[in-house]
């Protein structure tokens, strides 16, 4: 019997801001994340990824979920997760485990600190009456540009800031490596697709979704040695679940993920599932968050 599951998505744990996560709003305190999962563990029935998608859930199922590539997952998530007993779903970009590039995300944030927002606009030739924060300026300028823009972008940013890519993902302390997902199965982390690049798959072509969504999965399944079944589509935008996304994604995936924060209840798909970003939200207002905002969504898109 497929029951109703409530789906929660963290990036990063950490007690401080990076330059090249302070603009993103990815960030939960440590001690917030605690409190989180206590208020899970004593309110829900926590389910692993493998659970939802043998579709056989307990009363109150509820998934942790984390995207991206943050270490911090595994350093500092990992502990309070096998202290209540809790499974949870890694959504990973092959290309950032493997140390050879960042998502445009960092680049963008680390830029808005080292060169000011000013200059950022300038360089990427943007209208000064256009985005007002980088979350804005990701959702609404970057998400229509194509892969060969977005690499021409962070190429024109890091010259900017005297450093390159490779160079930024080396010296950075933040990311997962190749060793480090072989350690997911021990801690009761399953190993989810986040694309191999963390890219929009709005505008890809046949043979790029082909190489974000397969060869992501096919790469990630050899590097972990855990089957992955799931994919987290990157942003978590419903224009990015594409006709040529969703095809592409079903040949090998039983679940795929968006946010928008709305309720399960009422997904669009059986292989479709909601998810909703806590961030540093106090534990008072969880059930609020979990149970009656997502509701108060759906009825809004309804009657729009």
């Amino acid at each position: 019997m497929r029951r109703d599951v409530t789906i929660v998505v963290y990036h990063h744990i950490a007690d401080h801001e990076d330059p090249l996560t302070g603009k993103l709003g990815v960030v939960t305190r440590p001690e917030v994340f605690e409190k989180h999962v206590k208020y899970f563990a004593r309110h829900f029935d926590v389910v692993s990824g493998s659970d939802l998608v043998s579709g056989t859930l307990p009363r109150k199922p509820l998934l942790i979920t984390f995207d991206d590539a943050y270490r911090s997952v595994l350093d500092t998530a990992s502990t309070v997760l096998k202290t209540a007993n809790a499974p949870s779903l890694f959504f990973v970009n092959p290309t950032t485990l493997l140390g050879s590039r960042l998502p445009v995300d960092n680049i963008l944030s680390l830029a808005a600190v080292v060169l000011g927002k000013q200059q950022l606009i300038a360089l990427l030739n943007i209208s000064e009456t256009g985005p007002t924060s980088v979350p804005r300026l990701i959702a609404n300028v970057i998400s229509k540009w194509t892969q060969a823009q977005i690499a021409e972008a962070k190429q024109q940013l890091c010259t900017a800031m005297g450093t390159n890519e490779l160079e930024l993902r080396r010296s950075s302390k933040l990311f997962l490596n190749i060793t480090d997902i072989k350690r997911f199965a021990s801690l009761g982390i399953e190993v989810g697709n986040h694309s191999m690049s963390h890219t929009f798959f709005r505008s890809l072509s046949s043979s790029e979704l082909e190489t974000e969504i397969v060869q992501s999965r096919e790469l990630l399944e050899k590097l972990s040695g855990q089957t992955v079944q799931c994919l987290s589509i990157p942003y978590g935008n419903a224009l990015d679940a594409t006709e040529g996304a969703l095809r592409a994604a079903r040949r090998n995936h039983k679940a795929i993920f968006l946010v928008h924060a709305k309720s399960n209840r009422f997904k669009p798909a059986a292989d479709i599932f909601y998810r909703i970003s806590l961030g540093n939200a106090a534990p008072e207002e969880i059930p609020f968050k979990l149970r009656i905002m997502p509701v108060l969504r759906c009825a809004r898109d309804w009657l729009w």
